[in-house]
């Protein structure tokens, strides 16, 4: 064997072009890079960091007086939906829901389905009252908005006559 140089000793078809440690590292690194980018794709495509089959959660109260269906991550500036189904007090026909100003705040809410007929601001929660068609039992309201803020926030939603159920969503850019 001829030495070409001390640091390491190769043969002469080695020194012309072919290092087989450096090249298992280079493999190591390559399939590596492609399992992080297979395990990305999954997880993206199942939604888990968006829109996709599991991206949809549903939370309830103790009382079962709302279910909650949100996306736990969410994209800032992206139209993100929040659906309350609520339970309508028996004999009634309007629903009052006690909202996190913070709803109203960081979604930039676009909408509310369906229109609330009236809103009442106190301290760091909104109640709006909903028109409820008499002899109905449940009532779907929607929040639709856009998340503004980056990171998480924590939301509460409350029935007058229920237990609050809180959650929190998570918005990425």
């Amino acid at each position: 064997m001829k030495v070409i140089h001390d640091d390491p000793p190769m043969r002469e078809e080695i020194a012309a072009g072919f290092y087989p440690a450096f090249e298992d590292r280079w493999r190591r690194a390559e399939l590596a890079g492609r399992w992080l980018m297979l395990a990305f794709v999954l997880v993206c495509a199942l939604g888990l960091l968006g829109r996709g089959p599991l991206s949809e959660h549903t939370r309830a109260n103790g009382d079962g007086s709302i279910v909650i269906h949100y996306e736990p991550v969410a994209r800032f500036g992206a139209p993100t939906i929040v659906r309350l189904d609520t339970r309508v007090p028996p004999g009634g026909d309007k629903v009052a829901v006690t909202i996190a100003k913070e709803l109203v705040d960081l979604f930039g809410l676009e909408s509310i389905t369906p229109r609330p007929e009236t809103w009442q601001v106190a301290g760091s929660n909104i109640r709006l009252v909903f028109p409820v068609i008499p002899g109905e039992t449940h009532a779907v309201i929607r929040f639709t908005g856009s998340p503004s803020f980056l990171g998480g926030v924590a939301l509460t939603a409350r029935l007058d006559e229920g237990e609050t159920l809180s959650w929190s969503q998570f918005a990425v850019p």
